[in-house]
Order: C-alpha cells, then structure tokens, then sequence
C-alpha cells in the first residue's frame, strides 16, 4: 500500500525531507517503519511520536489497508 510519510521540527531539518511516498507491506509497525526511514541519519533519535491518518499511535501500531498517513514527530519536552 502507498503511503505518505511526513517528518517534522528537528526530524525534518537532521533529514533533509519534509514528505516522501513509500510503499508499505500492511502488518508492518510503525517502529518498524521508522527503523527504515531513518536508517543512515544518525543524527535522528531511535524513539519518536507517531501518528496515523492525524491520529497518534504507540509505536507498536501495525498499519493496516485504509491507512495513508504516517506522521513522525521528534519527542517533545518541557516544564
């Protein structure tokens, strides 16, 4: 399935790229997903938020047909 993967903030900017299309095997996670996506951009952190179709998801979300967003997002802090 064809799916539009969006990267924001510090994601976007350490990987040089706003918005790809990939296509994806249905039952893969979104943990996954991301493993391949940044494979080769050290500077990106292991761990980030996700969310499919503008809903967010734990990383161990598996998409699924119908599904033709993915979102990442860098972890957020504050206080």
């Amino acid at each position: 399935m064809k799916l539009r993967i969006l990267f924001f903030a510090s994601l976007r900017d350490a990987s040089g790229v706003g918005e790809k299309q990939m296509d994806v095997e249905p039952g893969q996670s979104v943990a996954d997903l991301w493993q391949g996506v940044s494979a080769g951009f050290e500077q990106l952190p292991a761990k980030v938020l996700c969310a499919v179709n503008q809903e967010y998801v734990d990383n161990d979300y598996l998409l699924q047909e119908g599904d033709i967003e993915v979102a990442f997002f860098p972890p957020v802090t504050g206080g």
